[in-house]
């Protein structure tokens, strides 16, 4: 007979805090703090929250003393104009070919190293480039920044709107389009958000299962921080799964983006498990 305890899935059911700084070993970040819990919507769409106040986000305090020298990119221009355009760090680039950045997106953003945009000068991301556009769409033939971007995950209930930060650090005024820090910063604090339980439910049997073994791989990766990260409970990086290794964005298909959202507006994330 078998008397193993049955593993069972946890909720935060406590009023949201405001983040504590993250740490920037990564680790430890998802137990510094719940992340802000959000009401039970119906599924299939369930939002996650606006994520886009900067005020709130975790400290980038170990990016010190001066910011490194920007890196040279690819100009905007080599897309056909009626095509939307992603900015060369966050776009998806064809295997074998390394992402442009390299992040696990359950790590803090100060851990994002440069990939295929590596230069010998720097591996991080300079205060230039996070203030880049994230996005140009297209109209009447001209390239237009984004002012708002949604963020989706195809097969799964999530969705990230990033509009531009009225404190941004890395500017030393707002900018009138989302930049390439908006969108990291934004998609790292959303799946920081807890799963609440009325949420879970109105998920599928499917997607119950594999969002509890996502929740329980997560407290076995980071057993110094067990208590904690059990009290937090499910996070809705726990959809992910594995999945976690940034590839970039891309313009969503007609058939991909929600009936609700402009579709010049959606992108969606792309993912490749992290080994």
């Amino acid at each position: 007979m078998n008397n193993r305890p049955k593993k069972t899935v946890r909720f935060a059911n406590f009023p949201p805090r405001t983040p504590s700084p993250a740490s920037s070993t990564g680790s430890s970040s998802w137990a510094s703090s719940p992340g802000p819990s959000t009401p039970p919507q119906p599924f299939p769409a369930i939002p996650l929250p606006r994520a886009v106040r900067h005020n709130d986000y975790p400290s980038w305090s170990a990016i010190n003393a001066a910011p490194p020298s920007p890196h040279s990119y690819p100009a905007f221009s080599a897309a056909p104009a009626e095509d939307a355009m992603v900015d060369p760090l966050l776009d998806v680039l064809p295997p074998p070919a390394l992402p442009p950045l390299l992040w696990d997106i359950s790590t803090h953003p100060d851990n994002i190293r440069l990939g295929s945009a590596h230069s010998p000068a720097s591996q991080r991301l300079a205060h230039s480039d996070l203030a880049r556009c994230a996005a140009r769409t297209s109209v009447k033939n001209c390239r237009l920044p984004v002012r708002k971007v949604v963020l989706i995950f195809p097969g799964i209930p999530l969705e990230v709107e990033v509009t531009p930060a009225a404190d941004a650090y890395w500017s030393s005024r707002p900018l009138p389009y989302v930049t390439v820090g908006d969108l990291l910063y934004a998609l790292y604090k959303a799946l920081r958000t807890s799963v609440v339980q009325a949420e879970y439910e109105h998920l599928d049997a499917a997607l119950r299962e594999s969002l509890s073994k996502s929740f329980h791989s997560r407290l076995s990766r980071d057993p110094q921080h067990h208590a904690q990260n059990l009290e937090h409970g499910v996070r809705r990086i726990d959809y992910l799964g594995k999945h976690r290794r940034f590839w970039g964005i891309r313009p969503a298909s007609s058939r991909e983006h929600p009936p609700s959202r402009r579709s010049e507006e959606v992108y969606v994330v792309e993912l490749e498990p992290v080994s």
